[in-house]
Order: structure tokens, then C-alpha cells, then sequence
């Protein structure tokens, strides 16, 4: 017995044992065949976080546990998340894991599910995610065998958007089971449903809002056709319970239905749960009476291209309830409504509802309405006649605590004719006319902080616009006056044409963070709060504004005007003036939402005298393209344009930011900015750590996720200089600032060892004295929290020394250059003084000279006057010697 007992207990640690390791054992395996499979079959980007494998959970079969498992679709639905689960839960066939065969899928759970099915206005479905492949392809079998038997999703949420239809269906707090087998082409699978929220509408017109819904059915399944039929099922939305009738085929890409519905009571009660006014906790107490006909059919071929015919009938006769808490009955409900579309050609709708009566606490109110050929050419016959004391509605039905609402509400309206009439300006074949107004409404609730109020709203209809004579309202602190028209309103109504016309704003006081929920207002939620503007294509008209005070956040901002002109999903600001932050801007430009995911923006500023710290408070985005900005006080002016993408958030997409222009401040104080600190630092100079910076003009532009700005002149606490170099929108800066540095500001040891340079050389009989400053080039990298400073202060003791080589140089030059000059003149002068004696010399001898010569000439002259003389009488005694005719 012992023994039986001890292999009995080996036995059950081994089985034990083997529960526990298996699974690891095959776990790669299984991984291996979901990513092989998601790869191989699905065009989009799959992604899953932890898996958990066990057989204890689930034996003798597999459990797996996917966490966090996503499909994302690529484009041209690029972004899109299909489907996020927080988990998926399958049970597996552990014969097949083992084998290796085709895994088998016994059932599957998800957990938090989010599907988004969206279908393009082409006509294009993000789900159509299957990989296109050849016949080799096609002929590949899967790795996983479907023999599910139940499934089921645990707090869901799906979205259907069909915008090629313009139709929309949300299901939020979805939880549902089906159970059925799978591995058989004909069998019944029972569902049940539950939707806490069910939204649903088409062409803008809202269905179901909000209906919890919940549905109860068995389906006829016929896998091979693709056939689903309904048995006995039970659809109840809100209080209402209709049965549904009929099957939906998608042999192919096309969807074939014919079905039928019909409510399974008749009594008015359940039907006015629908209203979200009306069904309330206290909905099962309401006293109701009157009869109640909806019944409707859907018939014919869904695709891309086409929609089946339908019908929708809903009468009620003498409808009436009271709920017990209030003092005050809607009685006297008469509904008679018909739609019909034989074959799904919208053209061919036709709505008509022939009688509308109910008497709120005696208050009548009627409306009538006939609509055919909505497509090509609207034909209208409607009209609306009432008089509404909004005071009773507090009486009526019970409202949410803190709600409140009072004041007169008066419609009488009509119109009659045809779509073509007002296209071709024949506005005497369209008879359109009437008032509607209110009269000193009053509403408080506890989402509003305050009462909205509107003393006069005054509205006046024709076959040309809608007029807007006169609107009044106030909100807390806030005032609003409005007027003008709206033209082409009829077209707009009805076919979605264009609506035109220009309205004008005018506000002593709009304070806007008293329409804003609490902390949506302050800077740091500026980035995440707001919800991306899309701005509709089919409206253009004009507003124009002028607001005395306009307070957002924190700031007032004074005497704003300008227009908005809204056309072709653009928003253009032309002109638009305002006071603010301690100076004043202008600015135009515009937003345009064609792109929804990546909306646009383009705008020129031009900005006077701003506060520097205020604007860095107000705009978190100058700071992150001027980081130097939150160490500034003082103020600015620029002259700007820029342009680039938003996110989501009406944020702006830092890489995609361009533009530029030219900048002019006052004198700035900056203190404890960390480049600079760095400086004081790396210099041994702590005046860097608060700079005092005279008006500078830098001209910058921004691009690739950068500022650039111009070298520009600056004077930093009295240093000349002049800097450039860019920053990053990541935080990253790169810049050079050349300055001269004054030689007293490097410290006594520094001086003491130039001086003496100095002493030195002119020891040796030179003159030398250096400049008064230094000039030093700063390179300031890294980031705006750790800079990286480096300067050239080696190079530039370097290029002192030479200073003084070159100096002493120059002097010994010049010294030998005096004294060159001062021989020359030297001897020039003894030259002169010798020249000058020689010459006097000269002189003296010449006179002497003339006067022994005039002398000599004189006894020349004598000696030859007494020769000649002795020589006339040697000769005259002569000739007389012979003259013959001498007397003797």
C-alpha cells in the first residue's frame, strides 16, 4: 500500500511538473506562429507585449494570454490603431501544439478592446488589411485551425465611421458572449449583448444618444454561404424592445440583407425613453399612456457604391406621461412619421412627417415636414409653430442638480418650393418666411461657472438669408452683442451648400476662462487640452471683431480688433490689432484644417514693446525657440513670419516650423542663464552671471529645428563683441561670440605677468604699452541645461607675447630710424656750415684777386702808355730822319 501510495505521489508530481513546464516548453513555438502568421497575412504593423502560457488554467488544453496586443494600420490609414487590447485571451488544442500541426483555437476572450472601423469617402476601409499575394500564396494554408466554441469581449469599445455614407456608430462599455461550434459549416450561435452607451447617427441627424442597449439573440450560421439568419432574438434599447427578423449574406465583398423590425410592445412609455431628457433613474416611476407604432425593413445590397432600400415607420396617438416628482404633464403626443426608400437610391427618399403636436404643460407645439428628391432637387414643405415658456421644462421632466432654465421661446416658420428655385435666384417660387426668438433665457448647470443669459435673440427668415437683427448675452463677467446675415442658409440646410454672410461681434468684456473647464486654461495645460479645430468646407462668411478686454489665462488683453474670414476649411485673419503683454501687436495670417492630421498654420506679427517674461509665460513656445528668453526681463519688439504644422492638440510641430525676421530689444537684464553662468566659470569672471545688455537688432530665422540667428553686435556689461550660431528645438545650441574682454577683468596675477613683460622690454630702451582689452573668442555648445564652453585664451597669450616681440621691434626700429635722421641733419648741417665758409673764402680771394689785377692792369697800362709814348717819339725822331720834306 505504501508503494501504490508513493508512485501514486511520483505520479502526480510528474503530471504536476509537467503542467507547470510545458508550457514553457512549447511557448517559443506558439510566439513563433503568431508573429509568423501577423507577418505572412496582415498588411499593418502588429504588436504585443508579454505572453502567458499555462495548462493548469484551462486543462487539459493550452491557455495563452496575449497582453497588450495592436494593430496599426499602415497607409493609407498610416497612424490609425484598428484594434488595441489589453489582453487576448486563447484556449489551444495541446494535441496540436504538440504535433505541430495547425493550431487549433477553442476560444477566444478580449479584454478592454478598442476597434476603430473607419471607411474614406472614397469609399476605401481600414480593415481591408489582407495581404495580396499569388495563387502559390493562396493555396498556403494557416497555421491556425478555427475550432472555436465561445467568445467574448469584456468592456469593449467600437467605432464605426462611414464616411462615404456619412454614417457613424459608437458602442462604448461593450460586453458580449457568443457560443457556438465553429468547426461546423451549419450550426445556431447564441449571443448576448450588452452596451452601457450606444451612439448613432446618419447625415449629421443623431439616432440613438447614448442608449444602453442590450440584445439577446440566436443567429442561423452558415459558414459555407457566408449566411446569417435571426431566430428568436430581443433587441431593447433603453425601455424599447423591438424583434428583428431576417438574415445579411456576404458571399463576397458585397453585403446583401433583408431584414425586418418591429417593437414587441405598443405602448408610448417605452418609446420616449429614447429622448435623453426624458430617461432618467427615476424612468420606471414615469406615468405614461397612448399608443405606439414603430416598425421599419431594411432590403437590398450594401457596398462601397450602393445602399439597400429602407423604411422607418413611428405613429403616436394621444401620448402623454408625468413624472411623479414634478407638478407639470406633456400630454397630447401626436406623432405620424414616414420614411420610405424603395431601393436605396437616396434621390429617392422621401420623409414625411405629416403631424407633430405636443402641449408642454399647455404650451402648444406643432411641426410639419415633407422632404423628396433630397438629392437632386430638394422639394420642401415644412413649417414650425410655437410658444415656449422654458420655465415649464424644470416642471416637466426632472434635470440634472444645478440646472436651471427659464425664459420665452417663440418660433413661427415656413417654407414651401423647390431647391432649384433659390439656385436660380427665382426667390418668388420659394415661399420661405418667419421669426424665431428669445426672450431673457437664463441656463445654469454645474458644468457652467457661470449663468449664460441672453436677454434678446431676434432671428428673421426669407428665401435669401436668415437675419440676425439683434443678439444679446452675458456670461459671469463676460457681454456679447452679435448681428447680421446669413445668406444661401436653405441650400445649406438642405443639400450642404455653401453658407455665406458676415456677422459682427462686438464685447465690452469676454472673459473666455469663464467658458473653459477648470485647469484647461493654464499654461501647462496649454499643449494637451485642446482638441484639433476642424474647420468646415462648406461656410463663407466673415466676422468681425471688436473686444474691449479679452481675457485668457492670465492676461488681459485690450482693444482687439479684425476680422476672420472662414472659407475652404481655412480660417484668414486679416489685420488684427491688439494690446497685450505690456506692448501691442498686428498680425494676419491663417489656419487651415484640409490636412486633418496635420493641420496648418501661416502668420505674419508684428509685436511692439512685449514684456519678455510675460511672453515667455504666455507662449511656452518662445521658449522653446528663444531659450535665452526665461532668464530675460526687459522688453522687445519684432517684426515676424512663420509658418508650419499643428499636432492633435493645436500644438505646434517644433520640426516643422519655419520663417524668420528681425528682432529689436530694449536694454536686457539676464541672469543665471547656464551658458552664460558656464562662462563666468571657464573665465573666473562671476559679472557673466548677470549680464546687462544694451538694445540689440539680431536678424534670425528658423528651420529644420533650428533658430539661426545673423551675427550681431552686441555690448555685454560694457564688452564689446559680436555673436551668431543657432539653437536647437531640442535643446541643443551651438554659438561664438567674439568679445573684447578689458585686461582689468582678468584678475591681478594675469596684469602682473603682462606688465612685467612690459618693464622688461622697455628696460632695454623701448616705449611699450599694450591695449586696454583682450580679445577673446567663446565657443558655447551642448545644451541649454549642460553648455560646453571652450575659449582661445591660450592662443591669445601667444599672440600677447608676440604683441610684445612686435612692439619692441617696432620701437628699436624706430629709435634706430631717429638717430639715422639725426646724422643726416647733423651732417647736413656741417656740410652747410663748410660750404658756406668756402664760399666766403671764395669771395674774399676773388676780390683780391679783381683788385691785383686792376692794380696790375693799371701798371700795365702805365709801363705800356710810357713804351709807346718813348716808341711814337723813337719814331717820329725816325721819319723825321728821313722825311724829305723836313725843312732843314
Amino acid at each position: 500500500m505504501k508503494k501504490v501510495f508513493k508512485w501514486l505521489l511520483i505520479i502526480i508530481v510528474v503530471i504536476f511538473a509537467a503542467l507547470v513546464t510545458l508550457p514553457f516548453v512549447f511557448k517559443d513555438k506558439i510566439v513563433a506562429k503568431v508573429k509568423e502568421e501577423a507577418n505572412k497575412n496582415i498588411n499593418a504593423k502588429v504588436d504585443f507585449g508579454d505572453f502567458d502560457l499555462s495548462l493548469i488554467r484551462s486543462f487539459p488544453n493550452l491557455s495563452l494570454s496575449i497582453r497588450d496586443i495592436s494593430v496599426i494600420n499602415l497607409a493609407p490609414f498610416e497612424g490609425d490603431t484598428l484594434l488595441f487590447s489589453k489582453n487576448l485571451a486563447l484556449t489551444l488544442d495541446i494535441m496540436t501544439v504538440i504535433k505541430g500541426e495547425e493550431i487549433g483555437i477553442k476560444s477566444l476572450d478580449l479584454e478592454k478592446p478598442v476597434m476603430y472601423f473607419l471607411v474614406k469617402e472614397n469609399g476605401k476601409a481600414n480593415w481591408d488589411i489582407a495581404k495580396e499575394s499569388g495563387e502559390a500564396a493562396k493555396q498556403e494554408e494557416t497555421a491556425f485551425k478555427a475550432s472555436l466554441k465561445r467568445y467574448s469581449i469584456k468592456d469593449g469599445k467600437i467605432i464605426y465611421d462611414d464616411r462615404s455614407l456619412d454614417f457613424y456608430l459608437g458602442l462604448n462599455g461593450l460586453n458580449h458572449e457568443g457560443k457556438g461550434d465553429f468547426t461546423q459549416d451549419l450550426f445556431i450561435l447564441s449571443t448576448k449583448s450588452i452596451v452601457e452607451n450606444a451612439r448613432m447617427s446618419y447625415e449629421k441627424i443623431p439616432y440613438l444618444n447614448g442608449v444602453k442597449t442590450e440584445i439577446l439573440a440566436d443567429i442561423d450560421m452558415d459558414m459555407k454561404n457566408f449566411r446569417f439568419a435571426f431566430k428568436e432574438n430581443v433587441i431593447k434599447l433603453n425601455a424599447l424592445e423591438i424583434g428583428v427578423n431576417g438574415y445579411v449574406a456576404m458571399p463576397d465583398t458585397n453585403i446583401d440583407m433583408d431584414l425586418s423590425f418591429q417593437t414587441s410592445k405598443s405602448d408610448f412609455g417605452s418609446f420616449i425613453s429614447l429622448i435623453p431628457a426624458v430617461y432618467s433613474a427615476d424612468f420606471q416611476n414615469i406615468r405614461a399612456s397612448g399608443n405606439l407604432e414603430l416598425k421599419g425593413f431594411i432590403k437590398g445590397r450594401y457596398n462601397a457604391l450602393s445602399m439597400p432600400g429602407f423604411g422607418l415607420t413611428l405613429k403616436a396617438d394621444n401620448g402623454a406621461f408625468k413624472y411623479p416628482s414634478m407638478t407639470s404633464e406633456v400630454k397630447n403626443v401626436i406623432i405620424d412619421l414616414d420614411i420610405q426608400n424603395p431601393d436605396g437610391n437616396p434621390d429617392k427618399t422621401v420623409i414625411n412627417l405629416s403631424k407633430m403636436h405636443v402641449e408642454l404643460d399647455g404650451d402648444p407645439f406643432d411641426a410639419r415636414l415633407l422632404l423628396k428628391t433630397p438629392i437632386s432637387d430638394p422639394e420642401l414643405d415644412a413649417f414650425v409653430k410655437g410658444k415656449v415658456d422654458l420655465s415649464k421644462i424644470q416642471k416637466l421632466v426632472p434635470l440634472e442638480q444645478g440646472t436651471k432654465l427659464s425664459g420665452l421661446f417663440t418660433a413661427d416658420l415656413s417654407a414651401n418650393g423647390r431647391m432649384s428655385s433659390i439656385e436660380k435666384k427665382q426667390y418668388e417660387s420659394f415661399n420661405a418666411a418667419g421669426n424665431l426668438r428669445v426672450q431673457n433665457l437664463e441656463f445654469s448647470s454645474a458644468e457652467l461657472k457661470s449663468p449664460f443669459l441672453i436677454s434678446n435673440l431676434q432671428l428673421s427668415f426669407n428665401p435669401r438669408n436668415v437675419i440676425l437683427s439683434d443678439l444679446q448675452a452675458k456670461s459671469g463677467s463676460s457681454d456679447f452683442s452679435m448681428n447680421g446675415s446669413l445668406d444661401n442658409f436653405i441650400a445649406y440646410a438642405l443639400k450642404g451648400d455653401v453658407l455665406r454672410g458676415g456677422l459682427n461681434l462686438n464685447s465690452a468684456r469676454l472673459n473666455l476662462n469663464e467658458f473653459m473647464d477648470e485647469g484647461e486654461g493654464s499654461t501647462a495645460d496649454t499643449d494637451t487640452v485642446t482638441a484639433m479645430l476642424e474647420v468646415p468646407g462648406n461656410v463663407d462668411f466673415t466676422l468681425n471683431a471688436s473686444i474691449g478686454t479679452l481675457i485668457y489665462q492670465d492676461v488681459n488683453i485690450f482693444n482687439v480688433k479684425g476680422s476672420l474670414t472662414v472659407k475652404d476649411e481655412m480660417i484668414r485673419m486679416s489685420n488684427l490689432v491688439m494690446q497685450l503683454l505690456d506692448g501691442s501687436m498686428n498680425m494676419s495670417g491663417s489656419y487651415s484644417s484640409k490636412d486633418k492630421k496635420n493641420p496648418k498654420f501661416d502668420f505674419d506679427l508684428g509685436i511692439r514693446d512685449f514684456d519678455i517674461q510675460k511672453t515667455v509665460n504666455f507662449f511656452p513656445t518662445v521658449g522653446k525657440l528663444a531659450p535665452l528668453a526665461k532668464s530675460c526681463s526687459g522688453k522687445y519688439s519684432a517684426a515676424m513670419t512663420v509658418n508650419g504644422n499643428l499636432d492633435q492638440s493645436m500644438s505646434p510641430v517644433m520640426n516643422s516650423l519655419n520663417g524668420g525676421g528681425k528682432l529689436t530689444t530694449g536694454t536686457i537684464v539676464v541672469q543665471n542663464f547656464p551658458a552664460f553662468s558656464k562662462i563666468a566659470d571657464v573665465l573666473k569672471m562671476p559679472s557673466w552671471k548677470t549680464l546687462n545688455i544694451p538694445p540689440v537688432n539680431p536678424s534670425f530665422k528658423f528651420m529644420n529645428g533650428r533658430v539661426y540667428v545673423d551675427p550681431v553686435d552686441v555690448s555685454i556689461n560694457g564688452m564689446k563683441g559680436k555673436v551668431a550660431g543657432s539653437n536647437g528645438f531640442d535643446q541643443t545650441i551651438d554659438y561664438t561670440m567674439a568679445m573684447e574682454i578689458p585686461r582689468s577683468a582678468f584678475g591681478g596675477a594675469a596684469n602682473a605677468v603682462l606688465n612685467n613683460m612690459v618693464s622688461q622690454a622697455n628696460a632695454k630702451g623701448t616705449n611699450i604699452s599694450l591695449g586696454e582689452n583682450v580679445p577673446v573668442n567663446l565657443l558655447v555648445g551642448g545644451t541649454v541645461s549642460d553648455p560646453k564652453v571652450s575659449t582661445d585664451l591660450r592662443q591669445q597669450g601667444a599672440n600677447v607675447m608676440e604683441d610684445i616681440k612686435a612692439k619692441a621691434r617696432e620701437e628699436i626700429g624706430r629709435r634706430k630710424e631717429e638717430a639715422e635722421a639725426r646724422a643726416r641733419e647733423e651732417a647736413e648741417k656741417l656740410k652747410k656750415e663748410a660750404a658756406s665758409k668756402i664760399e666766403a673764402e671764395k669771395d674774399k680771394a676773388a676780390a683780391e684777386a679783381e683788385r691785383i689785377k686792376k692794380e696790375a692792369e693799371a701798371k700795365a697800362k702805365a709801363v705800356a702808355d710810357s713804351i709807346k709814348k718813348a716808341n711814337e717819339k723813337k719814331a717820329k725822331d725816325e721819319l723825321d730822319k728821313i722825311n724829305p720834306f723836313k725843312k732843314k
